[in-house]
């Protein structure tokens, strides 16, 4: 029996050989990999080397962060845009801190105690969005 994500991921059963893989994007897909609990503990641990070694400000930790998956920096807009997202969350997160606790709270590996749990939360929320891009899953 496959491990589930991948079959939802498309991935070969590797019963025969498979010469060439099925790009396919859907929803299902997506929700997969913003909630599934190895996908969210990926994120987290994004967070942590985002906040730990990617520099002091927003913008290095998220170019950081965006480089680590893609392979390379932001544009300008781009960049524009996650720096949005990621106030939208820090602001979110503090206002519930119980929701930053219960997001950190998935899965079984540690806490790593780099910020607090608001600020650890945004980040994560953060690197989710960015292995969930299309850059990130395919390389391409």
């Amino acid at each position: 029996m496959p491990y589930p994500v991948l079959s939802v991921l498309d991935a070969p059963d590797r019963e025969v050989c498979s010469a060439r893989r099925s790009r396919t994007n859907t929803p299902l897909q997506a929700l997969t990999l913003m909630n599934e609990t190895g996908f969210v503990e990926a994120a987290r641990a994004l967070a942590v080397r985002m906040l730990r070694e990617g520099g002091t400000t927003d913008g290095e930790r998220l170019g950081f962060g965006f480089r680590l998956a893609t392979g390379r920096l932001p544009q300008q807009r781009e960049a524009a845009i996650l720096a949005k997202l990621l106030e939208q969350m820090r602001a979110s997160y503090r206002a519930d801190p119980d929701a930053a606790h219960q997001l950190l709270g998935v899965g079984a590996s540690a806490v790593d105690a780099v910020a607090s749990e608001p600020e650890l939360a945004a980040h994560a929320a953060l690197a989710g969005m960015i292995l969930n891009l299309d850059e990130t899953i395919t390389k391409n």
